[in-house]
């Protein structure tokens, strides 16, 4: 196993980052075993956002008597300069650093995202400042939309992007990395996993570890989800023809029309936490028995009922999805299984 270089931001990091979506849905304390143990395991890079609710929290915590070096990579969907200046300011406070090593634009995914941040009191002007005055290091853009990111790179203004890549999602192999890699910018592979519906997870991220070029981020909340994918990373063998066949077949199986639990379309106005609603199907093949008659996944297909068909969500979903439709199919897969 050895480190990858990041781009032009010449860090060399462990072949996966932290990614610190899923510490939310664990106790503080959980949180923190699992990041240090991520650490003590050679992770040396962990990604979050101030939209991540407490995750910045925890890892701050986390971190604290820590002596080995950690690259910390945060983001705001603040677009303007005050407002995203002030947002690595509240991140430096949350983490208990003095300085943010990359700091993403979060989630430029239109082409009114992307008119907005380059505007005199955008928010690149305002990573600019914070950048020239020592609280980052790099300046960084995530996007879910490919034509967008394109343009983004185009610009040469970002030494890293977040990219959403994964076996069933590989349309950043024909224009982004290429045009990242001719322009030496780091990429960091969001949703290797696609938001947790590929039922073969390990095999995910031993696909997207190919590309020795990137560094994938899957999301952890257990020590026993990241001491796998530590297993995956350092014991990295090339893809077999019989995990070619199986990435084929669940290509085939799942299509395009899936959730990558990216939650642009959240709030819900009835309050559907519309993300785990439309990733039922996945959920009932690994979730126990219990937690689908009564816990929280319950809990949503509940809500679900409320759907209005009001159309909200789908505005925002960059992947424009059918939400409605796929809560209402959902809905009556979880009863089915349920027997009502």
């Amino acid at each position: 196993m050895k480190l990858r270089r990041l781009g032009r931001t010449n860090l060399e990091v462990f072949p996966i980052a932290f990614g610190g979506i899923p510490i939310q849905r664990v106790d503080e304390d959980t949180a923190i075993k699992i990041i240090r143990r991520a650490i003590e395991l050679g992770i040396n890079l962990i990604d979050t956002a101030r939209g991540y609710t407490d995750s910045e929290i925890k890892i701050g915590k986390a971190l604290k008597g820590i002596d080995k070096k950690v690259y910390l990579s945060s983001k705001s969907q603040n677009r303007t300069k005050d407002g995203i200046y002030e947002d690595v300011k509240t991140s430096l406070r949350n983490l208990g650093v003095e300085k943010i090593e990359i700091y993403h634009i979060h989630g430029v995914n239109n082409r009114e995202a992307f008119n907005k941040i380059f505007e005199p009191d955008g928010a690149y002007y305002g990573l600019l400042k914070a950048k020239e005055e020592g609280l980052i290091d790099f300046i960084a853009v995530s996007s879910h939309s490919n034509d967008i990111l394109a343009d983004l790179i185009a610009t040469d203004k970002f030494d890293v992007i977040q990219v959403s890549y994964n076996f069933i999602e590989r349309e950043p192999e024909e224009k982004i990395f290429p045009m990242a890699l001719e322009k030496d910018i780091g990429i960091i592979a969001m949703k290797p996993m696609a938001g947790g519906v590929i039922p073969n997870p390990k095999l995910a991220l031993k696909f997207a570890l190919q590309k020795e070029f990137l560094v994938p981020d899957p999301g952890i909340e257990s020590i026993k989800e990241l001491e796998e994918d530590v297993e995956i990373a350092i014991n990295l063998t090339p893809l077999t023809d019989e995990e070619w066949k199986e990435i084929e077949k669940t290509i085939e199986e799942m299509g395009s029309t899936f959730c990558r639990k990216c939650d642009y379309c959240q709030p819900c106005p009835v309050g559907i936490p519309i993300s785990t609603v439309i990733r039922s199907e996945s959920f009932l093949k690994r979730l126990p028995d219990e937690t689908i008659r009564k816990g929280w996944f319950y809990d949503a297909y509940l809500k679900a009922q409320n759907c209005t068909k009001c159309g909200t969500c789908m505005t925002r979903c960059p992947y424009n999805l059918p939400i409605p439709d796929l809560i209402e199919k959902n809905i009556a897969i979880v009863r089915e299984y349920l027997g009502e």
